[in-house]
């Protein structure tokens, strides 16, 4: 069976990768490398899924002639999508990676009219009959209120839908304390993503504020650590997973590539727990690339078979 995913980027925005190895500021800067693409984090995603072999469709909203460039790069790609116009610009994201340091510039981008919210809305209940999967991801646009995921998540929960989020903030924050009724099947916080939505702070234990009773409602959540690896907290126990050391090379797009990953392994597996295994190979094949959101499929059995899983806590212990 060929399970379909879908990719909600609602601010998606043209990245731009830089490699200066000596990067200094206020110098006049000059490289010889860049490498530019369709981005935002639900790209990154699909993308990475793409390349997995995952049947993918990207959606969201462009505008201008940023958005032609994003849509065309997709095109030579091969990538499926089917986005909503706007007359507002695309954004750019810059990202410098030196050998030291890692400097990102992120355009906000501007104002959508007001009826693209309704808009958007009407195109995603008509778009997602089509998929299995659906991840929502990155920022809301500017003019779409922090409520917004809330109705992506009625409309998929409505049409009996698997939705990861992926989000940070406010957006994050209302999304899980008002989804009760259309949970996510997953989130992916980091530890200060997390402790916000418990309002703690991030040394309690992860495992309590993982299973912290207003999050109960979320089947699964993973909680990445970055070089530590993860936590995945399922209804039933809470899993660590170790990843392996490897020559970190730019980890922008590596939560992306997570997701991807995660989407991957639930078609392969059905298991949420055997998915986040694929979705930390992901990850780290992410960090070991120049280009944002890209992985060498060479590597990805092998990272694969070195990702660690151990139970930690059974839940209500």
């Amino acid at each position: 069976m060929s399970h379909k995913l879908l990719t909600v980027t609602l601010n998606p925005a043209i990245d731009i990768n830089y490699p200066i190895p000596d990067f200094q500021i206020d110098k006049v800067q000059r490289t010889e490398q860049s490498f530019k693409s369709a981005g935002g984090k639900g790209l990154n995603v699909a993308r990475v899924a793409h390349l997995l072999d995952l049947n993918v469709c990207c959606t969201g909203i462009v505008g201008g002639h940023f958005g032609e460039w994003l849509k065309a790069d997709l095109n030579r790609s091969n990538m499926a999508h089917q986005f909503i116009s706007s007359p507002v610009e695309t954004r750019l994201c810059i990202a410098i990676n030196s050998d030291h340091s890692q400097t990102e510039i992120l355009e906000s981008g501007a104002t959508h009219p007001t009826e693209m919210p309704q808009q958007f809305l009407e195109h995603f209940a008509k778009l997602i009959t089509d998929y299995d999967f659906i991840t929502i991801s990155g920022s809301l646009p500017k003019g779409f209120d922090t409520m917004y995921y809330v109705r992506l998540l009625e409309i998929a929960h409505e049409a009996q839908k698997k939705v990861c989020l992926d989000t940070s903030g406010e957006t994050l924050k209302n999304a899980i304390l008002h989804s009760q009724h259309c949970p996510p099947y997953l989130i992916k916080p980091n530890s200060e993503e997390l402790a916000m939505l418990v309002n703690d702070n991030a040394s309690k234990d992860v495992r309590e504020i993982l299973t912290a009773s207003h999050l109960a409602h979320i089947p699964n959540i993973l909680l990445s650590q970055g070089a530590e690896g993860a936590v995945l907290r399922t209804n039933e126990a809470c899993y660590q997973y170790t990843i392996p050391k490897i020559k970190l090379v730019n980890p922008v797009g590596s939560g992306d590539s997570s997701v991807a990953g995660f989407c991957y392994g639930l078609a392969q597996t059905q298991s949420p727990i055997e998915a986040t295994k694929y979705a930390m190979a992901a990850g780290v094949c992410n960090a070991m690339e120049h280009r944002t959101g890209y992985i060498d499929l060479t590597n990805y059995q092998h990272v694969l078979s070195q990702i660690n899983c151990t139970k930690v806590a059974q839940q209500h212990d």
